[in-house]
């Protein structure tokens, strides 16, 4: 069944590519672009390699697995920076924190093979599960933005917001059951987050088989403002630091 549902995966994943390619959404949507060509990129050798019984699977599933959780942060940043497109002062610091966090994922994905060689099944479920549980803090933060403040979403972002949301709370989900239920339940593992990455595959490829701009918002919307006070209580209490510190540092 396994092999069924990455074929269908590898399927999807190609109607996606070709159809972005086709109404030129690579260039509007990179780092989701770029996530769906480097995961087929990956599946199609993976998906020989399980079909001949080759010993090469197992040696580069887990470094496959790591390299694609590492770009899936970059379907976040597409998410904030379109979602937050006409509030220039909050997009402008929710990209640069998302450039921060994805950078130091980047030195960490490379580093982290290093330090840890010969990293066992074990330590490599509980290192997906950290991932995924930042990417679920960071999914419902731009989430709880959206309802808060009553932005109005369009139906690409809608459908990629849906899709990875899925994806990340079903693996998720999936990572805490294998961790208290046992061994016994290692078969439905190996089978629900597949399935649940082919679904998040076909609402993406519905979200974004043509191109849906978010709308203009018409009325104002309070988060600029608040991201403006944010700035200057942040300037303040800095500042306040700063002196604080230098009297402390004075002879």
């Amino acid at each position: 069944m396994s092999v069924t549902i990455s074929c269908i995966g590898i399927l999807v994943e190609t109607l996606i590519v070709f159809r972005g390619l086709q109404g030129k959404l690579l260039r509007r949507f990179p780092f989701f672009y770029a996530y769906i060509i480097s995961t087929w990129a990956f599946d199609v050798p993976l998906y020989v390699l399980y079909s001949v019984g080759s010993p090469l699977y197992a040696r580069w599933f887990w470094t496959v697995q790591f390299v694609t959780l590492v770009l899936g942060y970059g379907i976040l940043l597409e998410i904030f920076t379109h979602v937050l497109s006409p509030y220039s002062g909050a997009e402008r610091f929710a990209r640069r924190i998302g450039l921060i966090i994805l950078g130091a994922i980047f030195v960490f994905a490379f580093v982290y093979p290093h330090l840890f060689p010969q990293t066992s099944v074990s330590t490599s479920f509980e290192l997906e599960r950290d991932f995924r549980t930042i990417q679920a803090i960071l999914l419902f933060g731009i989430v709880g933005v959206i309802s808060y403040y009553g932005i109005t979403v369009g139906k690409n972002m809608k459908g990629m917001i849906l899709g990875y949301g899925l994806y990340v709370g079903t693996t998720l989900i999936g990572l805490a059951a294998r961790s208290y239920a046992g061994p016994h339940l290692y078969a439905v593992w190996n089978v629900v987050p597949p399935f649940s990455y082919d679904v998040s595959l076909c609402i993406w490829m519905i979200a974004l088989w043509s191109y849906h701009p978010n709308p203009v918002p018409e009325v104002s919307v309070r988060i600029e403002e608040d991201y403006e006070a944010f700035v200057a209580r942040t300037r303040s209490v800095l500042g306040a630091m700063r002196s604080h510190l230098a009297k402390a540092v004075r002879p």
